[in-house]
């Protein structure tokens, strides 16, 4: 137990700088140093859950070299900071690694290899690309496509609030004011982005209205 509140305060800072210099995040990913809790080397690649959908939201652990380091601070000492990258469109996760620390604080917290998070993810095979070698190790999963539900609440004043995941890339809102008709229209408004879902905001004063998500 530590009593002294002045080396409590010395270890907490120590613990913050350990953390916040190999730690990295993009958008709708984050990656990091895989806290090692039984002591055993990671040596193997995993993927949580194993058969991810469009709804998911996946955790990968990819090996290294197969060592356990005193923290993450020190393996990125020797590797570098890890840099996670999604790119949507050719659907990689790209993890590289940027500069190298030159001190490594004396806090046991052993890790070993890399903890990724990402999703949700567009459908299709999708590659995770870990660049700590030449040519990078890849590995391959697929994620299946859900089709997306579409969430009504009220919103501001008389609006209502539609939201929907981004991973519903290849589905557009439309909307109609008669279901018999079937001529349903295109909503034009640009949505928002918060949380990974896409947020809009419409009027609740123009009469029935009725809104899809329709695949394009």
């Amino acid at each position: 137990m530590i009593a002294n509140p002045r080396i409590s305060a010395v270890v907490g800072l120590l613990l913050t700088i350990a953390f916040s210099q190999c730690h990295s995040r993009a958008s709708d990913a984050t990656i990091d140093w895989h806290y090692v809790g039984d002591g055993r080397p990671v040596t193997a690649f995993t993927l949580t859950p194993p058969n991810p959908s469009t709804v998911s939201l996946i955790t990968f652990i990819a090996p290294i070299d197969g060592s356990n380091y005193l923290n993450g601070v020190c393996a990125s000492v020797k590797f570098g900071v890890p840099i996670i990258a999604v790119n949507a469109t050719n659907r990689t996760i790209d993890v590289t690694f940027s500069g190298h620390l030159s001190a490594c604080p004396n806090i046991v917290l052993p890790v070993s290899g890399l903890e990724g998070h990402a999703g949700p993810l567009t459908a299709g095979t999708w590659s995770i690309n870990v660049g700590q070698g030449f040519p990078p190790t890849v590995y391959f999963f697929s994620v299946e496509l859900v089709p997306p539900s579409l969430s009504v609440q009220a919103g501001v004043a008389s609006s209502l609030e539609l939201s929907w995941p981004v991973s519903a890339d290849t589905y557009a809102l439309e909307a109609t004011d008669n279901l018999v008709s079937s001529n349903w229209q295109a909503v034009t408004n640009s949505p928002t982005v918060s949380s990974n879902r896409y947020t809009l905001q419409i009027s609740g004063n123009s009469g029935s209205r009725f809104f899809r998500l329709h695949r394009l």
